[in-house]
Parts: structure tokens; C-alpha cells; sequence
């Protein structure tokens, strides 16, 4: 038989040390869709890509507008996605908002983050390029 040997403990993160890692990463990152949009629509299974990291964070692509950003934040839940979402009416049909006649009815909803985006998707909330 094999003698069983403990495991050494790892010395815990310095506060000092985690503390400089929260504030090295932003609180707000964003996703402009329509810059996505132009980068990834002529890349082999780029709207897939983007569709399918949407369906995995509870999100219906076809409900987002392309002229809109996605906002990833963080609070007391963990990781929130912020997105602007379109409204249908009861037979399923977007509708004009009745309060700016020139653009569709839109609401802002909010989902866990459960499948981060790439890199390349994110800038900062001064919209600049990570």
C-alpha cells in the first residue's frame, strides 16, 4: 500500500495583493454590438460565436439591437450583463415606442454572467479596445 501524504497549505492571497488586482480590472466593460457586428459578419462563424455566447448568458440574440451596447459590471450577484432588449406586442411583433416614434420599443433587462465574452469583444467603459 501507498503512504498517503497531506497536502501543504497554500499561504492565502495577500489583502494587499488582491486589492491591487480588483482595482487593475474595470468595473464596467462593454460590448458595442454594432462595432461587433461589423468585425465579426464576415468572419467564418463569427455571428454563430457571438449568437451562441449570448444563448449561453440567458439571452435572446434576435432580441438585442444591433445599435445598442451590452454593459458587463459587477455586483453583490457576481457579474451582471446589461442589454438593451426589444418589446413585442401580444402577437409577438416589435412595435414603435410610442414616447420616440423614430426607433423601436426597447427596455434595459439584466442577466447573470455565466459565460464571459472574448477579449476582442470587450472595450472599457470609455470605450476603449482591451
Amino acid at each position: 500500500m501507498s503512504k498517503r501524504t497531506a497536502k501543504k497549505p497554500r499561504p492565502a492571497r495577500s489583502t494587499a495583493a488582491a486589492a491591487a488586482a480588483a482595482a487593475a480590472a474595470p468595473e464596467r466593460l462593454v460590448i458595442d454590438c454594432h462595432a461587433l457586428y461589423q468585425r465579426v459578419y464576415r468572419a467564418p462563424g463569427g455571428m454563430h460565436a457571438v449568437q451562441a455566447w449570448m444563448r449561453a448568458n440567458s439571452i435572446n440574440p434576435d432580441d438585442v439591437p444591433v445599435h445598442s451596447e451590452i454593459a458587463l459590471e459587477d455586483s453583490a450577484f457576481g457579474m451582471l450583463v446589461r442589454y438593451e432588449a426589444y418589446l413585442l406586442n401580444e402577437d409577438g411583433r416589435r412595435y414603435v415606442d410610442p414616447d420616440n416614434p423614430d426607433r423601436a420599443a426597447t427596455e434595459n433587462r439584466t442577466a447573470l454572467l455565466q459565460l464571459p465574452p472574448p477579449t476582442s469583444w470587450v472595450t472599457t467603459g470609455g470605450g476603449t479596445q482591451r
